[in-house]
């Protein structure tokens, strides 16, 4: 999946492009988007509970586009809208962030990973191949690294990161799972000191490009009007 500060850039493009005020918190906004990711600090964390927080239970990566998967899935983003689009303890802004991340993932699936697949297949690596896994977290964590880097407006999203009250996301994350994954972005990619090094099988120069075709697409589906996920 995309690297964290992939997700917070994601968000900033985001904000861009929604008429002003329409996010009225970004630094829930951007908590929200390292949500289903902070599942990593669970106490004996499995990949399992990975795919539960991004509504992918029981549905393998390669397999995603399955009919019966992608109903599945589908079915599990509208019911985390509903439940969550008219809130009223002023978390809207949160749980929009949440689902901005599953479905900025759904285009990573559906594109960068898919693409990775066609690289890997040329040079005889499967996807149950270690070298798989480690290859495409090599190439996010860099590409995470150049855009910390890069990217004009980081010093916004780490301004934005360092002053949000942390919060839990209801029946998914606990507050100190929250709590301990955001001191770990900040503390990763704002205090220690980083290498960069270029990634080698996804360049930067893609990565900026899906960052733009992502945020474009969760724009549109979610304001589709009367929809049942429309959510700004």
């Amino acid at each position: 999946m995309a690297g964290v500060i992939t997700h917070m850039v994601i968000a900033r493009e985001i904000i861009k492009l929604l008429p002003e005020g329409t996010i009225c918190n970004p630094g829930l906004f951007y908590l929200g988007n390292l949500a289903p990711d902070a599942i990593h600090a669970r106490e004996g964390y499995i990949r399992e509970y990975k795919k539960h927080t991004h509504f992918r239970d029981n549905i393998p990566d390669q397999d995603f586009e399955v009919e019966e998967h992608q109903t599945a899935y589908r079915k599990r983003v509208v019911d985390f809208i509903t439940e969550n689009k008219f809130r009223e303890d002023d978390m809207i802004d949160l749980y929009r962030g949440y689902v901005t991340h599953i479905l900025s993932d759904e285009r990573f699936i559906l594109t960068i990973r898919k693409e990775f697949c066609e690289v890997m297949n040329e040079r005889g690596i499967a996807q149950n191949d270690p070298r798989f896994f480690r290859y495409i977290v090599t190439d996010m964590n860099r590409n995470d690294l150049l855009l910390v880097e890069r990217y004009e407006e980081m010093d916004e999203i780490r301004q934005q990161l360092e002053k949000v009250i942390v919060q839990p996301v209801d029946e998914y994350l606990s507050y100190q799972e929250m709590k301990i994954s955001m001191d770990w972005l900040l503390r990763r990619h704002f205090h220690e000191e980083n290498e960069l090094v270029l990634p080698r099988y996804i360049s930067y120069e893609r990565m900026t490009s899906y960052i733009k075709e992502a945020a474009s697409y969760v724009v549109k589906l979610l304001s589709q009007k009367d929809s049942k996920v429309q959510m700004w």
